[in-house]
């Protein structure tokens, strides 16, 4: 559980506080993460859609890439984690903020937990929304009753760091979405809801979005991916007759999606846009993805992009792309 200040306690005179040296260690980071985009308040807020009580930022803050899933390989899941310690996922996320986003996403795991206190210790104030994993509170459910005891021990777990919401992690729904078993998930987005936080759920696959809509489940929100990772070797024999070696994204899998983000009216937050760096071989590409996007998207939507500053100014750069296309 996080306090409600974390510098609760009495500093001596003339010693620095815990704060003092967070900054101090987060200021010796910066020069690391590449040129900074101004001081705070140089770069106005991008444009934003309304997210329950609050405005969200059309581009939101990723986090795989601050966790090392690449979705390539382990050598770049690796480089990483070594590049993102705790000290510069704090300044990252004030780099963010500085570039006009204020939302940030992540799950909220054993790394996530100590560098989401990072982050606050340093001064942010993003917008947080947790993807919950049921496995958080019990790494062995199994069963629909272990499933439904651990989704609201979940939500327990995450309520004290206060997000502006919670959504069902993507991977999960679609494990249940496989086993016929997805109307579990509405155990969560109860006591998501009892617990005071927005409740969304997180998916791969367009027919959860079209299943929890036509069956009037309590949703705020849907996170979707562009592309349907969670497929089994037999699902790519079935559809295109191979199964590829590695994870594998079809062109035909944004525009299915889009649809069925079009069709709800409820914010949809879309990610994977950029096919897990597959779209990133040139400037031309990248903003193609984002165009793409926006145009296929409800103007109430936003997109959720990861990004690993190590080779070059990804914030900068996609933030400007997203200014324009959104202003």
């Amino acid at each position: 559980m996080l306090p409600d200040d974390f510098n609760a306690g009495i500093v001596q005179r003339n010693q620095p506080s815990r704060r003092d040296v967070l900054r101090a260690a987060a200021a010796l980071t910066a020069g690391m993460l590449g040129p900074r985009t101004g001081g705070a308040g140089d770069s106005p807020l991008l444009p934003t859609v309304p997210f329950g009580p609050h405005r969200i930022t059309r581009l939101i803050t990723g986090s795989n890439p601050i966790f090392g899933y690449s979705h390539f390989n382990r050598i770049l899941d690796q480089l990483m984690i070594d590049y993102f310690t705790d000290d510069r996922v704090a300044e990252f996320i004030l780099q963010c903020e500085k570039a006009g986003i204020n939302t940030y996403q992540s799950n909220y795991r054993e790394r996530a937990q100590r560098q989401y206190k990072r982050i606050r210790e340093v001064g942010s104030k993003v917008n947080w929304i947790c993807l919950g994993d049921y496995t958080a509170a019990d790494p062995n459910a199994m069963t629909a009753a272990e499933i439904t005891a651990a989704m609201p021990k979940c939500v327990s777990i995450i309520a004290p760091a206060k997000p502006i919401a919670i959504a069902h992690h993507g991977s999960r729904t679609d494990v249940l979405w496989r086993e016929g078993r997805l109307d579990l998930i509405k155990t969560l987005l109860n006591s998501a809801h009892d617990a005071g936080f927005m409740a969304g759920i997180s998916t791969h696959i367009p027919a959860v979005v079209e299943t929890a809509e036509e069956k009037g489940w309590p949703t705020d929100f849907y996170m979707t991916c562009f592309y349907r990772m969670s497929r089994l070797p037999e699902d790519y024999q079935k559809e295109i007759g191979v199964v590829p070696a590695g994870e594998t994204y079809l062109e035909t899998d944004p525009p299915r999606m889009c649809e069925v983000i079009r069709q709800t009216k409820k914010p949809c937050l879309a990610f994977k846009i950029l096919a897990a760096g597959r779209k990133c071989d040139s400037p031309g590409q990248v903003r193609g993805a984002f165009e793409f996007a926006f145009r296929n998207i409800k103007p109430t939507d936003a997109v959720i992009v990861g990004m690993f500053p190590r080779f070059s100014d990804q914030l900068s750069e996609n933030a400007g792309i997203v200014r324009e296309l959104t202003a």
